[in-house]
């Protein structure tokens, strides 16, 4: 993930971004991808807004199409054993808030930071990936030194395109994951987001009424909206509200919005998702695609 540093609003962490901190306008985003040598180290960072949907499989995994930047195509993904039910990360964790659809997560304090680290969980392979859009086959993929699938578009990599709104044909060999075949329905840009967004010129969030954003409906998934607030160059909490694209429309309750400072700066990101499963004998897969839009905010 690029990290985008904005005038004022520095170093803030864009994880509740869904990778969307690195443009204003449109793009897709999946998970980290690799270099234009095909199979890297990275990818498989992108996951659905639920996790992984096992349905029971011991393996699960995310493979993510994206165009991380104008013409610029990644697919990346990874498979794990599939975590203890028990686990299972909750949308709205730890300390934060639910009001309706949207969470509040307080910033991150010092005895956070020192909190004791899971460890990276083991990563296995399903064999070659192949990816095909109608006849053309765009990747085949096999897992990189530490097993994770990623490849970038590039002079080496020509044929790692599609256009927004296709359907993706995916196809895996299998190894100890075993074979899988889906389809991953590449989702279209977010259109007639009000309000405005913008990296120059900030809109003002009122923290003393309901905040509401919306946005043509489209047929995706989901639409995550999320406020990051800033104070200085230290991140000051984040909201984050999620439903389904066709709703169109998103409205920040007050009881949440309450908690930011007045005069914070910080981001305003859309995410919009699309998620399709795929199974194997062993394993359920979410097959990702998203795209999101971002602008720099003042909150008033």
């Amino acid at each position: 993930m690029k990290l985008f540093i904005l005038a004022g609003v520095a170093s803030l962490s864009c994880g509740a971004l869904v990778a969307a901190c690195s443009s204003s306008s449109n793009h897709s985003s999946g998970g980290g991808g690799g270099g234009d040598g095909g199979a890297s180290d990275g990818g498989g960072d992108a996951k659905g807004d639920g996790g992984s949907s096992s349905g029971g499989a011991p393996y699960s995994g995310t493979l993510a199409a994206a165009e991380t930047t104008a013409s610029v195509f990644d697919i990346a993904g990874d498979f794990i054993a599939t975590p203890d039910a028990s686990a299972t990360t909750n949308t709205c964790p730890g300390s934060g808030v639910t009001s309706g659809s949207c969470c509040y997560e307080p910033p991150i304090t010092a005895s956070d930071a020192g909190a004791t680290d899971a460890g990276t969980p083991a990563v296995f392979s399903a064999g070659t990936i192949t990816i095909k859009d109608g006849t053309s086959t765009l990747a085949n993929l096999n897992p990189g030194t530490n097993g994770a699938y990623g490849i970038t578009s590039g002079a080496s990599n020509p044929t790692v395109k599609w256009t927004a709104g296709d359907t993706l044909a995916v196809s895996a060999a299998g190894a100890t994951v075993d074979a899988f075949t889906g389809n991953l329905v590449t989702v279209v840009d977010l259109a007639g987001v009000t309000p405005t967004l913008s990296l120059k010129t900030a809109t003002t969030v009122p923290l003393a009424a309901p905040f509401v954003v919306s946005w043509t409906p489209g047929t995706a998934t989901s639409v995550r909206v999320t406020l990051i607030a800033a104070k200085g160059t230290a991140e000051d909490g984040s909201i984050s509200c999620s439903v389904d694209d066709s709703a169109g429309t998103v409205s920040f309750p007050m009881a949440l919005l309450s908690k930011i400072t007045t005069g914070d700066t910080g981001v305003l990101s859309l995410t919009r998702q699309s998620v399709n499963q795929a199974t194997g004998n062993n394993v359920s897969v979410q097959l990702v695609s998203t795209t999101a839009t971002t602008g720099i905010v003042k909150f008033q």
